[in-house]
């Protein structure tokens, strides 16, 4: 289930969805300064008072957009850094607008007060939006007291003003505003979205335990309980040597089947030893050696290991020795035994294997190979 939800990261849509609205941000911000703002300079430069003080503005307000949109697009824009660069968009603007003819707040040639509506924007976007608020404000009262220095402030200047703020300021709160709401509704949806996925995982594991479950179960009633029937209605002889050798397979399968889900280090190697003790519970000496570092290996495939060597010392008289080797290719479980050659019977399944048995050292030898 974990890998599952691995795969959908909370905050991961949401995240991208904002750093989309961020760039989105810094091109609106940059096209409006460099270009907009560039044109209108150049064309009512004439009227400029210093022309130095509006010229150090411009460039001044390009510093504080490329810090700001630098710091944003990294994530690493601070709630103190963004207030402070805001505060300086807006000493600039008052700097600029200074430099604007008399009566010009609102003309062809003011270019300051939209701008630093935009920088607020640019800097302020992470921040609560009474931030943006204020410096709207703050940036809409400069221009207010400028036109009121000048005496220009008359009802058709009133009406103009009114005019502005609604295309300007109303313009960006409201874009501060639908971004917020875009980046509230995709961190919701990524919230679902993960939500969904690790019911999905939930359910994806309930039905692979219930399956394995199933396996089990249908393993026992056609390997066992056919055995423990015979036995309890006294069809089967426990002294009978084919009796007695049935019963060790299965105990050691059963004792292999209860192991083979343990969350242990090497499965393999604890899957083999719960086979080991079974035959040492019959007085068989077992030797486990293992060479190399096993790889995780499914179910099946240790299944199929573990199979060959389960049957061998099922069947052992005395003794044994259970070796694991790991190579690059291949992982080899071979077992040798003093045990009868009708083992070689029974083939664990569709892996490479191959068994000897020596009638003069009466051992048996199988070997079972796994390819990596």
């Amino acid at each position: 289930m974990g890998t599952l939800t691995a795969g959908v990261p909370k905050g991961m849509v949401a995240t991208r969805f904002a750093t989309a609205v961020n760039i989105g941000l810094v091109v609106i911000v940059g096209v409006w300064h460099l270009g907009l703002d560039t044109l209108l300079m150049l064309r009512g430069w004439q009227e400029y008072e210093p022309q130095a003080a509006a010229a150090g503005s411009w460039l001044a307000l390009a510093v504080i957009q490329t810090v700001g949109s630098i710091l944003l697009l990294r994530s690493a824009l601070s709630g103190h850094t963004a207030r402070l660069l805001a505060g300086a968009a807006l000493i600039t603007g008052v700097v600029a607008t200074a430099t604007y003819p008399a009566g010009g707040m609102i003309s062809d040639v003011s270019w300051a007060w939209n701008t630093v509506g935009w920088f607020g924007v640019l800097l302020l976007i992470q921040r609560p939006l009474w931030e943006l608020v204020a410096l709207l404000g703050a940036n809409t009262a400069v221009t207010v007291c400028f036109l009121v220095g000048d005496g220009a402030l008359d009802q058709v200047m009133v009406a103009r003003l009114l005019a502005v703020i609604y295309t300007t300021a109303g313009v960006q709160l409201t874009f501060a505003y639908l971004a917020r709401q875009l980046n509230d509704g995709a961190r919701e949806a990524t919230e679902i979205a993960a939500g969904q996925a690790e019911r999905l995982a939930r359910a994806t594991a309930d039905e692979t335990v219930h399956a394995e479950r199933r396996r089990r179960y249908e393993y026992l009633r056609s390997r066992v309980e056919p055995l423990l029937r015979g036995l309890a209605e006294r069809q089967l002889d426990p002294g009978d040597t084919v009796v007695r050798h049935r019963a060790a397979v299965e105990a050691a399968r059963l004792r292999r089947l209860f192991v083979e889900t343990d969350g242990t280090p090497h499965p393999l190697l604890h899957e083999l030893r719960a086979c080991a003790d079974v035959a040492e519970r019959r007085g068989v000496r077992v030797t486990l050696l293992s060479y190399g570092d096993l790889p995780d290996l499914p179910t099946s495939a240790r299944r199929e290991l573990a199979e060959g060597a389960l049957l061998v010392l099922a069947t052992a008289a005395t003794q044994a020795r259970v070796t694991v080797v790991t190579t690059p290719e291949d992982v080899v479980v071979s077992v040798v035994a003093d045990a009868p050659p009708e083992t070689l019977v029974e083939s664990p399944g569709p892996l490479t294997v191959s068994a000897v048995y020596d009638q003069e050292e009466d051992q048996l030898w199988w070997e079972t190979r796994w390819p990596v």
